[in-house]
Formats: structure tokens, sequence, C-alpha cells
């Protein structure tokens, strides 16, 4: 066993809760990680509900490689597949990830590019204002909504006038958002 581990196994033992519940959950992401080659099977080549398990099985960690296998689930012809990669990559926050979540804003659903405009509004960037604004043109009314939150949450002034336009005249749901992200802008 190695020392990391070591560390970790003894840690379990400790009279402290929070330091045995952080200890299992450090030795449970190195034994994800030990799993990799698993892993990368049933998201290349599982069922629906094996290729969910190991994409979320992924979300704890961060890195190259786990990027480099979430990115073909994002293309997956699964759309629950493709829903859970996206929203695991936009939560890693590593910029590394943004054309690919970009690229999701073209799916045929709508239900993946809401999840696409979710994960995006947690960058920042004028090229993301640009493609997000890009959705407010939707017609699904929660890729819209989405949207307005998302450019809210980036802040990018250049999306003043298309939020107040949606402040005054969406709908209610859609003119509370906006009005929230009038207020989250840059100043």
């Amino acid at each position: 066993m190695d020392k990391r581990k070591e560390v970790l196994v003894r840690s379990l033992k400790e009279t402290d809760e929070t330091v045995r519940k952080i200890a299992a959950e450090a030795l449970e992401k190195i034994e994800t990680t030990e799993r990799m080659e698993a892993i990368e099977k049933f998201i290349n080549k599982g069922e629906k509900l094996e290729k969910l398990r190991a994409i979320y099985a992924l979300s704890r960690l961060k890195g190259a490689k786990v990027i480099q296998l979430l990115i073909p689930a994002a293309k997956d012809p699964i759309e629950d597949v493709r829903a859970a990669a996206i929203r695991v990559l936009g939560k890693m926050g590593d910029a590394r990830v943004i054309s690919v979540l970009a690229e999701c804003l073209s799916d045929n659903s709508h239900v993946i590019k809401r999840v696409a405009v979710e994960a995006l509004g947690g960058f920042r960037g004028p090229k993301l204002t640009d493609s997000i604004m890009m959705m407010l043109e939707n017609e699904d009314a929660g890729v819209v909504e989405r949207a307005v939150e998302a450019l809210g949450n980036i802040g990018d002034k250049k999306a003043e006038d298309a939020l107040i336009y949606f402040a005054v005249n969406g709908s209610a749901s859609i003119k509370a958002t906006a009005i929230k992200a009038l207020g989250d802008l840059e100043v």
C-alpha cells in the first residue's frame, strides 16, 4: 500500500468524526483513480446506467485523464449520458472544457442545450457571452431562462440590453431571472 493510502486508512480510526469523513472521501477518490480502466470501458461500451455511474464516479476527480474520458461521453447518443457528462465537465471549472461545452449548444436536444448553458454559466469570457446570447432566441423557454441566468453569472455588461428586454418582456420566471441578472452585471 502506498504512503497516501496508509495515512488515509489510519485516519479512518481517528476519534474526530470530521477527520474520518474526509479520510473516507479521499480514500474513495484514490480508489476511483485506481479503477480508471474499468470506468473508461463502462463509458465507452457500457449500458446507460453503467455509463451514468462511471461518469458520476469521475465527478469527484480532476485532471486531463478525467476530461479525456468525459469529452466523448458529452457526445454519446444517449441524451442522459450526454447531460451527465456536460454537468460533470461544467462543475470541474476547468477552462480546457469550454469549447466542448460550447459545441453542446448546437445539440438537437433542448435538455442538452439547457445543461450546456448552465455549465457555461460557471465560466467567464466575452466569447461565452456571445454564444450564450444566441441561446436567448431559442424556442424552448427553459433554454432561454438558463441563458439569462448564465449571462448574469458571467456578468458581462455586453448582455445588458438583452437582459433589460427579458426583464420587461419575459414570462414571470424569466423576468425574475433577468432582473436578478441585471444586478449581477459588472460595473
